[in-house]
């Protein structure tokens, strides 16, 4: 009986060891995997952190490389062990004596693509081109028993290697070690390969923005030179305020070439742009004009945004040409604000406000359709109010386009 118990406890005790190993596996796995969601992160820090995590679960020497594209070098390298006086030394001896795929226990692995356990004893490190002298002396001083590499493969190219080192002789690499530390190479590929697409995609993006913004700066430089063969002074007014549209939409394009985010536009920075923009165009003196604009830090869709600016930019430059007659003094209002269900678009000036006769219904003018036919674009709503100046009121559910 004495003896069925024992046997009872020992195999609930494995049971409880094997349970928390996996545990701590999922926790690592899961961990790695989570970057997977952070397109953003570079190789280099992924491979960092996915060393660390790797050699924390295992108290193994983990090294994880990237060779460069044409397999001749290794571009990104990484290292850990939890014993700071191996790291370290491991570290110092990593910048004295670089790496190479030629010179080392990888090379066997990246170019078969297969894995490989190496136990290390001086008869296995005899060949010179197995392991330099440095390294392998490093190893046999701190008793490392055995290595095992595997590879990191994209589309069936090795692109790189994952491999532990393992200082207890009692504990040597089983299959159930390589099943898993190949699930990590390839979780590892992964978020590599996908990686590299983004990138891909955020460069083409790039370079489809930039090429809008030149395109409509040319078309815009066009129209600029024809205008000044206009000599009709209504006329010249149409051609400077399509220029003022066609810049504003250009400014879109121009603010996600400068920045990682390709889809939504900072409306913020954008709308002050285009104010300044105008003002410059109308020649505006600031000591005489002033503008109180109150855009919380927002990122919207980059159809809104164009919407938007080439709203800002009819009522702005309608509020420069007619509000502010004989060089009068006044202030110009910009607010957007963002509330549960909508947007609320607001700009008024305390100018000489509105013609008394104009039909708003009527859209009697280009000025006043276009601002229309903008605020259909939003699923949006008009309110025109003409007190005290002149404040138009435009709100826009959030999924406007």
């Amino acid at each position: 009986m004495h003896n069925e118990n024992s046997g009872l406890t020992d195999n609930l005790s494995d049971i409880k060891k094997l349970l928390e190993k996996e545990k701590k596996r999922l926790e690592v796995f899961t961990a790695i995997a989570d970057t997977f969601i952070d397109l953003t992160m570079d190789n280099k820090e992924l491979i960092v952190f996915s060393s660390r995590k790797l050699a924390e679960l295992t108290n193994d020497l983990s090294f994880i490389s990237l060779v460069s594209d044409d397999v001749n070098n290794i571009d990104t390298i990484a290292s850990y062990h939890p014993d700071d006086l191996i790291r370290n030394e491991l570290w110092d001896l990593q910048k004295t004596i670089p790496f190479i795929i030629n010179d080392g226990i990888s090379e066997p692995v990246i170019k078969s693509g297969l894995p490989l356990i190496v136990p290390v004893n001086e008869d296995e490190f005899s060949s010179p081109n197995l392991l330099s002298l440095e390294y392998k002396n490093f190893l046999i001083k701190y008793s490392f028993s055995s290595i095992i590499i595997l590879p990191i493969q994209i589309n069936n190219k090795t692109i790189g290697t994952l491999s532990l080192s393992r200082i207890d002789s009692a504990s040597p690499f089983t299959a159930d070690d390589q099943s898993f530390l190949q699930s990590i190479a390839n979780i590892l590929a992964s978020i590599i390969r996908n990686s590299r697409l983004y990138k891909e995609k955020e460069i083409l993006l790039r370079e489809i923005h930039h090429r809008m913004k030149n395109n409509l700066q040319v078309v815009s430089s066009m129209l600029s030179i024809q205008s000044d063969y206009v000599k009709d002074e209504e006329s010249h007014k149409l051609f400077i305020d399509s220029l003022n549209r066609i810049k504003t939409m250009s400014m879109t394009h121009e603010n996600l070439y400068q920045t990682s985010n390709f889809s939504d536009v900072a409306i913020d920075k954008y709308l002050k742009d285009v104010v300044i923009y105008l003002c410059r165009t109308y020649n505006i003196n600031s000591n005489l004009v002033k503008f109180n604009i109150n855009i919380r830090p927002i990122s919207l869709p980059i159809e809104t945004s164009i919407t938007c600016g080439l709203i800002i930019n009819e009522l702005i430059s309608n509020a420069f040409k007619h509000a502010f007659p004989d060089g009068r003094s006044g202030n110009i209002k910009i607010s957007l604000v963002k509330s549960v269900k909508q947007h609320k678009l607001v700009v008024s000036d305390d100018g000489i406000g509105l013609p008394e006769k104009m039909d708003f219904e009527s859209n009697d003018t280009f000025g006043l359709l276009l601002i229309r036919t903008l605020v259909d674009q939003l699923n949006g709503t008009l309110e025109i109010i003409k007190t005290n100046g002149a404040k138009f009121i435009i709100r826009f559910p959030h999924n406007s386009n």
